[in-house]
């Protein structure tokens, strides 16, 4: 094997390793979102868990297929390496997919959301709303639809001030300042900016992979056949 093989093979071993890192961090930065998703999947009927799931097994689908593409680079089997290659286009194209949508959709989402928050706060005076905007609020740090002039009475929710004890009471001078609405709406945008230009960077570091894996799948098989001839 020559020094321009030895090099790509360097290259697509560090890359994968690449790949393998970037695919641990989409998996954390999606387990996180699906903790978080659970205290918003009444006002979203499980679009942010199910938005998550995915994230979840595809940022897991990244870093075993970049561990497979590290043992194929290592071990110089071109079968591995096509294989390798095929699959991680076919997750190349989903991951493309998944970046565009998450910054093309990511204000429509937000805005979705909006309608849905504005409504539960509307009916605070239902138990279950009330619970709702309790997790919420202490999830978030944040008081009342747009800030705590929002809660009209001079008893402010205990959550305003981060307490569980619904039986505690929450001084104005200490509760949170921002309003739920606009911080929810600027924390999706940026998850969602986030996740896309994650998908995006493991994306474009997955496509040089795949070139360098059919370079390499190439060569091996050329070593091959003049060894047999």
């Amino acid at each position: 094997m020559g020094f321009c093989e030895c090099s790509i093979k360097f290259v697509l071993f560090i890359f994968n390793l690449a790949c393998a890192l970037l695919g641990l961090v989409i998996l954390g930065v999606s387990v996180v979102a699906h903790v978080h998703g659970k205290t918003f999947k009444t006002l979203l009927e499980g679009e942010i868990t199910t938005t998550s799931i995915v994230m979840i097994v595809l940022g897991a689908s990244v870093f075993i297929i970049a561990f497979f593409g590290c043992c194929g680079a290592i071990r110089d089997d071109s079968c591995m390496l096509t294989t390798y290659g095929v699959i991680l286009s076919a997750i190349l194209l989903v991951q493309v997919a998944i970046g565009i949508l998450a910054f093309v959709y990511r204000g429509k989402f937000a805005s979705n959301f909006e309608k849905e928050i504005e409504k539960t706060f509307d009916d605070y005076k239902n138990p279950e709303d009330m619970a709702t905007i309790n997790e919420i609020q202490k999830a978030v740090e944040c008081c009342g639809l747009n800030g705590p002039d929002f809660w009209s009475s001079s008893k402010l929710p205990p959550s305003c001030c981060g307490l569980s004890d619904l039986t505690a009471t929450c001084d104005r001078n200490h509760t949170f300042i921002d309003g739920c609405e606009p911080k929810i709406k600027t924390l999706i945008k940026q998850s969602f900016k986030l996740l896309g230009i994650i998908a995006l960077s493991i994306a474009g570091i997955e496509l040089i992979c795949v070139i360098f894996a059919f370079c390499l799948s190439s060569s091996i098989k050329r070593e091959q056949l003049r060894a047999y001839a």
